[in-house]
C-alpha cells in the first residue's frame, strides 16, 4: 500500500525550548501517524529577523515524529500584514528540500491555525500543486480584529481544500469570515487516555501532598489574560468566606503578557499575606501530563474562567479525571459541558455569577465516575480517524489547481542560487 504523506504545519508547535506549546497539535499528529498508511513530518517554522529578533536554533527531531525548525523572516510591527507570505516562503522551501533529500512527493498539507500558518500553507500548496486541510482554532477571534489580516483569512478560508474547526463556535467564525456556504468539519480535540483518567481523588492528594481538610479548585492555562485567571483571584476570597478552607492551585506557563503576570501576582500576594504558612493560591509553573492528572484527580474542582476559547483541551482533561467543571459560557465550554452532570457554566463578565457557581459546585456531591466515563470517551485516536476521513476525501477528489499544477515542480531555487534568508531552513 502506496503511504499517504502528510506535511503537519504550525508555528505552534513543541520545541527544545518550550516543549509545552502546542502540545495538543503534536498530540493529534502523533495519532494520525499511528495510522497505518500514514507518514507524517512536521514543519515549524520559527520567526527571525536580523538585529530585532533573536534566532532560535532547533536542530531537526527525528523521534516520534520528523520535525524542522526552518528560520522565518518577520519584521516586527509589519508582521500582521506580511507574516502570511513570509510563512509560505519557508514552508515552500522546506518541502522542496524534503522532496530532494527522500526523493518522495507530499499528499497534503495539514496546517494548524489561521495566521500566518493557514495563510501560508494555502499559498505554499498552490504554488506547489498539493492540496490544503487547515484545521481552525481559537486564535481566529483575535487574529481577524485586523481588516487586512481578516481579508486574508477569508481568503484562505475559501481557498482551501478542506476545513475542519475543533469547536461548533469555531465554525461559525469561518461562516462569518469566510462565508456562510462554506462547509466545515467540526472535529474537536481528544484526550490522551494513557495520561488523563481517573486515579481517585484521595490517593491523588496524598501524592501530592495536598492538605485532605482542605477542599481545592484547580485552573489551567497561560499566565494571559484571555484565560481569566485573574478573575479567579477575584472571587477567591469571597468563595473562602462561604465555603472555609478552600484554595486555588493555578498551573501553566508564563507565556507573554508580563505587565498582566506582574498584576495577577501583586492581587496573589496580597490575598496570600495573611495565610502564614498555608497561602490560599499557588501557581506552580508548568507541569508534565501525569502530575497534571494528578492535580486533576485530587481537586474538588475545575475552573475555566476564559474570556475567549475555541475548545478547551483542560476542561477535556478535567472531565476524563472525573473532575466537575465550572466554566465560562465562551466559545466550545457549552459543547463539552453538556448536562448539569458535568458542571455549571457561567456568563464570562459576571463575577458574582462565577463566585456562587464555585460554592455551589463545591457543596454538591458529585459522581465523578460518570464524568469520566464522559471524558475518556474522545480519545486522539478517535480523532485521528476523523481527520484522515477528510484527508481522504480530498485526496480522492483533488482539486483542479492540484491537477493542473501537477506534482514535483520545484519552484524555489535550492540554497545557493538565489534564495533569501525567509526561503533557507535553519
Amino acid at each position: 500500500m502506496v503511504p499517504m504523506r502528510l506535511v503537519t504545519t504550525t508555528m505552534c508547535y513543541p520545541t527544545p525550548a518550550e516543549p509545552d506549546q502546542g502540545i495538543f497539535v503534536q498530540r493529534r499528529a502523533l495519532a494520525v501517524a499511528r495510522c497505518a498508511g500514514v507518514d507524517v513530518r512536521v514543519v515549524a517554522p520559527q520567526l527571525w529577523c536580523p538585529g530585532l529578533r533573536a534566532r532560535r536554533c532547533f536542530p531537526d527531531q527525528t523521534g516520534q515524529l520528523p520535525v524542522t525548525y526552518p528560520r522565518m523572516i518577520s519584521v516586527p510591527g509589519l508582521s500582521w500584514a506580511c507574516d502570511g507570505l513570509a510563512y509560505a516562503r519557508t514552508l515552500e522551501r522546506a518541502i522542496v528540500v524534503e522532496r530532494q533529500r527522500s526523493g518522495h512527493d507530499f499528499d497534503l498539507i495539514d496546517a494548524h491555525f489561521e495566521y500566518p500558518d493557514g495563510v501560508g500553507a494555502w499559498l505554499a500548496g498552490r504554488r506547489l500543486g498539493l492540496p490544503v486541510a487547515v484545521t481552525v482554532r481559537g486564535k481566529i477571534v483575535s487574529l481577524s480584529r485586523r481588516a487586512i489580516r481578516r481579508m486574508q483569512i477569508g481568503a484562505m478560508l475559501r481557498g482551501v481544500d478542506a476545513l475542519i474547526a475543533v469547536s461548533a463556535s469555531l465554525a461559525a467564525w469561518v461562516h462569518r469570515i469566510g462565508g456562510s456556504d462554506l462547509s466545515v468539519n467540526i472535529i474537536p480535540n481528544g484526550i490522551d487516555e494513557t495520561i488523563f483518567h481517573s486515579t481517585g481523588q484521595a490517593d491523588a492528594k496524598s501524592r501530592l501532598g495536598w492538605d485532605a481538610r482542605a477542599r481545592y479548585v484547580l485552573a489551567v492555562g497561560h499566565l494571559q489574560r484571555v484565560k481569566g485567571f485573574d478573575q479567579l483571584v477575584d472571587v477567591l476570597p469571597g468563595v473562602r468566606r462561604a465555603m472555609g478552607d478552600v484554595r486555588l492551585v493555578l498551573a501553566g506557563s508564563r507565556r507573554g503578557e508580563p505587565r498582566f503576570q506582574a498584576r495577577l501576582e501583586r492581587a496573589i500576594a496580597r490575598i496570600n499575606a495573611p495565610q502564614g504558612n498555608a497561602p490560599s493560591i499557588q501557581f506552580t509553573g508548568p507541569v508534565s501530563g501525569t502530575q497534571l492528572n494528578l492535580m486533576y484527580n485530587a481537586a474538588d474542582l475545575f475552573v475555566n474562567a476564559s474570556r475567549s476559547e475555541g475548545w478547551s483541551n483542560a476542561i477535556s482533561e478535567a472531565l476524563a479525571a472525573g473532575t466537575p467543571v465550572v466554566a465560562t459560557d465562551v466559545g466550545g465550554n457549552r459543547e463539552q459541558i453538556r448536562s448539569e452532570e458535568m458542571g455549571t457554566l457561567v456568563s464570562g463578565d459576571d463575577l458574582n455569577a462565577l463566585r456562587t457557581a464555585m460554592i455551589n459546585a463545591l457543596s454538591k456531591e458529585w459522581n465523578r465516575a460518570v464524568i469520566a466515563a464522559h471524558g475518556r470517551r474522545r480519545t486522539h485516536d478517535r480523532v485521528a480517524e476523523e481527520v484522515l476521513a477528510v484527508f481522504e476525501r480530498i485526496l480522492a477528489n483533488p482539486p483542479s489547481s492540484v491537477a493542473a499544477t501537477g506534482r514535483g515542480v520545484e519552484t524555489v531555487p535550492p540554497p545557493g542560487r538565489g534564495a533569501s534568508a525567509a526561503e533557507v531552513p535553519a
